[in-house]
């Protein structure tokens, strides 16, 4: 199965990005747009962009799956569907199991378009960070999520996470290739 390679003709509307292993780069072009960024605003647009691309990978690879291969034993084990057809669902659940950041990403990607935010988190721009200050360079806000235990993750980790999650899909490293 080569889910991520598998050109999808449909994909008329991304300015020639035609499969999973096309957007996996976009995502990592974000992350590096997210760590090179020379401004808090461009910061901000790097994190949610990266979040949206991270959560639409799931689609990606669905649209990516051949109708055949929906059906196939294997790779339904491998999402955890038992006696049932595969649905976009599935992809998203499994990615959420094996990348607790994609969750985060979905969170930011459902918040930035409905304007109403998961209330298990907050996503915000916080106090810069002075070991990030170079020569020359103003200091840049990073983004943060708060969760509702009172915890917080950096963004750039989170980002990090999802771009090595998606990266080994497109690799041989994963059972999704």
């Amino acid at each position: 199965m080569t889910v991520m390679h598998t050109t999808i003709w449909s994909a008329s509307s991304s300015f020639g990005l035609d499969n999973a292993a096309s957007m996996a780069w976009k995502l990592y072009r974000e992350y590096q747009r997210y760590l090179n960024a020379n401004e808090t605003d461009d910061r901000r647009d790097a994190a949610i962009n990266g979040a949206i691309t991270a959560w639409h990978m799931c689609e990606w690879v669905w649209t990516g799956i051949t109708s055949h291969d929906r059906h196939s034993v294997n790779i339904k084990a491998f999402l955890g569907v038992r006696g049932r057809s595969m649905e976009l669902g599935d992809i998203q659940d499994w990615a959420e199991r094996e990348c607790s950041s994609v969750q985060i990403c979905r969170s930011i990607c459902n918040g930035s378009k409905h304007v109403i935010s998961d209330l298990s988190m907050q996503a915000e721009m916080s106090t810069p960070d002075p070991a990030e200050r170079e020569r020359g360079k103003q200091l840049i806000a990073r983004a943060i999520i708060k969760h509702s235990d009172g915890s917080a993750t950096d963004m750039k980790q989170v980002l990090l996470d999802v771009v090595d999650f998606w990266g080994r899909q497109v690799t041989n490293q994963s059972a999704m290739r």
